[in-house]
């Protein structure tokens, strides 16, 4: 914990939640403080898709709830919930798109079938991240821990698999960011892979 007066800092990945409230001078019947979440499965890194973790007070991953609450000069004469619950997402569920296996989609195959080709390609910087980000194709806790990869290959190689993890919307969506002139200008080899598979 930091010794300086302030807020600590904090940093939660998609899945995980902390919670860092002050709650003084309260007198009352009851006292109901529940988090509650909802986890997707579909969106936990694993091995070294995890990278760096940014420096911070509170660090919650990997589905996790911290509860740094202080509490103080409370009565309550009645009941105190204080309760963490967790749930797994049902979005996509009977979709036709996560629920199968991830190599089944035509898009998530091509994507894997190059893959190598890919990271050759797009290997140099960062901006396919951006571009990534940019279209809500990874979420704000995926980018994090990508962008805190120091080499642009590995970033690289993490997030075509999260990609791949992903499934077969967000492979789809990336191989239209690929598409895009900014993209074909930035990476000129691209155009002639994306040829091969279209």
């Amino acid at each position: 914990m930091r010794q300086d007066e302030g807020s600590p800092t904090v940093y939660a990945d998609n899945n995980s939640v902390v919670s860092n409230r002050e709650i003084s001078n309260v007198k009352e019947k009851s006292l109901s403080y529940k988090i509650e979440m909802e986890s997707d499965p579909g969106s936990s890194q694993t091995g070294s898709a995890v990278g760096q973790l940014p420096r911070a007070d509170y660090i919650a991953v990997g589905a996790s709830v911290i509860c740094a609450d202080k509490i103080s000069d409370v009565t309550i004469d009645g009941d105190i919930d204080l309760s963490v619950t967790m749930k797994r997402s049902q979005v996509g569920a009977g979709t036709g798109d996560e629920a199968q296996p991830s190599s089944q989609g035509p898009t998530v195959k091509v994507i894997t079938e190059h893959k190598v080709e890919l990271i050759e390609c797009l290997r140099a910087d960062r901006f396919i991240l951006q571009c990534a980000h940019a279209k809500d194709i990874v979420t704000k806790g995926q980018y994090w821990k990508l962008k805190n990869i120091s080499q642009p290959e590995e970033m690289v190689t993490d997030l075509i698999d999260q990609m791949i993890l992903n499934g077969q919307k967000s492979c789809s969506l990336f191989l239209e960011v690929l598409k895009e002139p900014e993209v074909l200008k930035t990476y000129p080899q691209l155009d002639q892979i994306i040829r091969q598979w279209c």
